[in-house]
């Protein structure tokens, strides 16, 4: 209980009492649950502990249990820690693999985890979507363009359908790499976008200064019906700021009002900002009046 919750501390205290008062070992399922609850902790130091006792226990090869010591590991700034559990285990799974690789990546090692992925695929693993969504966050996260575009390469080689959950991270890693006109194409060949890909696009030609593009996208969203939320028209409040253009920021605002997100912090401090680029300072200072809680970007 205490390690779902995240109390690593008083759960490695209920570990030792149980080993105190009982006979019986600790099995692997807990030994895992204890580790997962550490590394969602960021208790590294704890987590050693336990992986001491696993392998005084002769529990190293269990593959639940070396799989959350690679997430421990791989999650807490160990990665070198996290490899060696890795190469020591002779069964891993998808997960043990997704976690390596997703922590190779956040700790900059990206080459390296474009190499395990490849050795993923020889050993005879196909990654699902749950996996590859995984490593394209992780490249996604750290603008790592050319991770994200050899797995989008192993997708069309495998002509597999690509689920919308994937499509949704890859648009989002070819944005964040300044590649806004190849999401847009990802995005124009979906036969089904959700409003995930929405905002996801919307909010990456705002970041890549698309922002003709970001105001002519949210108006289609729009006009198909779709009811963006605070993320999309932060995002298009930023674009019309850029733009100055008022009108639209204005119609943006009476949509927040509509669909209840004015109280939004984040939309509040778009709409501020929108006003402010676009010299309609009264508008902009009445917004800033309403604000219950003002922060230093406000």
């Amino acid at each position: 209980m205490y390690a779902r919750h995240g109390c690593c501390n008083e759960a490695l205290l209920s570990f030792v009492e149980f080993q105190r008062i009982s006979v019986e070992r600790p099995n692997e399922y807990i030994l895992a649950i204890l580790i997962r609850g550490c590394a969602q902790s960021g208790g590294l130091d704890e987590g050693a502990q336990v992986h001491g006792f696993v392998v005084k226990a002769g529990l190293g090869q269990d593959v639940y249990v070396g799989t959350s010591l690679v997430f421990l590991y791989a999650n807490n700034g160990g990665i070198d820690g996290a490899r060696s559990v890795f190469d020591g285990l002779l069964d891993k799974t998808d997960v043990t693999w997704t976690a390596i690789i997703s922590g190779h990546v956040k700790c900059g090692r990206s080459e390296v985890s474009l190499q395990l992925f490849n050795q993923m695929i020889d050993a005879g693993l196909l990654p699902d979507k749950y996996v590859i969504s995984s490593v394209l966050s992780a490249c996604s996260a750290v603008e790592f363009v050319e991770g994200g575009k050899q797995i989008h390469a192993h997708i069309l080689r495998r002509e597999a359908e690509m689920d919308i959950s994937v499509v949704n991270v890859l648009i989002d890693c070819y944005t964040k790499s300044g590649m806004a006109r190849t999401a847009r194409r990802l995005f124009n060949h979906m036969e089904v976008q959700n409003m995930i890909s929405w905002t996801t696009m919307i909010s990456g030609y705002m970041q890549n200064s698309y922002d003709k593009e970001a105001l002519k996208l949210f108006a289609e969203m729009t006009g198909l019906g779709w009811n963006p939320d605070a993320f999309a028209c932060t995002s298009v409040l930023t674009s019309c700021g850029s733009l100055e253009a008022l009108m639209q920021g204005k119609q943006v605002h009476a949509y927040t009002i509509k669909a209840n997100l004015e109280f939004d912090d984040f939309i509040k401090n778009g709409l501020i900002d929108m006003y402010a680029k676009c010299n309609a300072l009264e508008d902009a200072r009445k917004v800033f009046d309403v604000m219950d809680g003002k922060n230093v970007v406000s």
